[in-house]
């Protein structure tokens, strides 16, 4: 066997490892420069990200707001559609036709006839001191 083929003693892996810790490092303004990199590029990364989670939220918030908006809208379209169902039956009951029919079968009363109608003389002082 030749000796490269031969697994090395674990004392020179240990060497090596402690040689690697040992050796000199870099500049120590390299080191604070790649230390100031890092730290600006994950300050970034952050703002990037809040940014990003405010637009969802506000997306959010705005589709919610659309949906509690449609919803009244159409809660005043149902009462306005009511408030004219209403309107127009008052119209209806309030009619001659509906009244002068009720009174005649209920009440036994008639439309007045010319000479049943009687007009009564307003005096003019009584005309002067309504004004």
């Amino acid at each position: 066997m030749s000796t490269d083929a031969m697994p090395r003693p674990a004392r020179t892996r240990q060497a090596e490892r402690a040689a690697r810790w040992e050796a000199p490092q870099g500049d120590r303004a390299e080191r604070r420069a790649r230390r100031r990199a890092w730290v600006g590029r994950a300050v970034l990364v952050c703002a990037v990200a809040g940014c990003l989670a405010s637009v969802v939220w506000r997306q959010t918030e705005g589709v919610a707001r659309q949906r509690e908006l449609a919803k009244l809208q159409n809660d005043i379209s149902l009462a306005e559609a009511e408030r004219v169902e209403w309107t127009n039956r008052i119209q209806e009951l309030q009619t001659r036709a509906r009244i002068t029919k009720i009174a005649e079968r209920r009440l036994g009363l008639h439309v007045a006839r010319d000479d049943e109608v009687v007009l009564l003389p307003i005096p003019a002082s009584s005309m002067e001191q309504g004004q």
